[in-house]
């Protein structure tokens, strides 16, 4: 039994998958969030550091190395901040990102590229790694700002033609803040680790 051909109508065919979801215009990279517009960032950062960001200070000195840590894990114990932990190997999962101290959060409307953390009583290790449009001037006086609220001593230092902090506050809780040009973005990628343990 032959079928009915199916009738259309040529008037609607231009309309066809007009809602339809179109391939992305570059490789995916597994970020998270979507970039903020730069207005919208401003106003966060404002509003988490009360509205007043305080310039932070020249280096204080200048480091040349080779073979440094290039995962969250490395950094942390590198740096000194997991030598308490009973395993210096941080979990990795973008999970860890959400429990990042309130003090020292990720930068906003920064894209999430990895996170990682330890639960060992300790030394309580949250970390990220993170990229922004903005310069890295932006994220190191956000940084300096809040971390100087939060009762942190700062040093910044010029490491390997990047910037970096290090903060070091009450009992054993520290962080580590490194950031060097986005070869995405042409902004910012940066590296957070803080030990939150007392």
């Amino acid at each position: 039994r032959r079928q009915a051909p199916i009738a259309t109508d040529p008037d609607l065919t231009r309309e066809a998958n007009r809602d339809a979801v179109k391939p992305a215009d570059k490789p995916l990279d597994g970020a998270l969030p979507a970039h903020l517009p730069a207005r919208d960032v401003k106003a966060q950062v404002m509003k988490l550091t009360g509205g007043r960001l305080l310039p932070t200070p020249a280096a204080t000195r200048t480091i040349t190395s080779t073979g440094d840590a290039i995962t969250l894990s490395g950094i942390a114990a590198q740096q000194g901040l997991s030598a308490a932990c009973e395993d210096p190997r941080l979990a990795y999962d973008f999970g860890w990102a959400q429990r990042l101290p309130a003090h020292l959060p990720l930068y906003p409307g920064a894209a999430l590229k990895e996170a990682a953390g330890t639960d060992d009583p300790r030394c309580a290790i949250r970390a990220a790694t993170f990229a922004t449009s903005a310069s890295s001037g932006q994220v190191l006086d956000f940084y300096y700002t809040l971390a100087r609220r939060a009762g942190f001593t700062v040093e910044r230092i010029e490491q390997n033609g990047g910037d970096t902090l290090v903060g070091k506050g009450k009992g054993k809780a520290a962080f580590f803040l490194t950031l060097r040009p986005s070869t995405e973005s042409g902004g910012t990628e940066g590296d957070l680790v803080v030990n939150q343990a007392r």
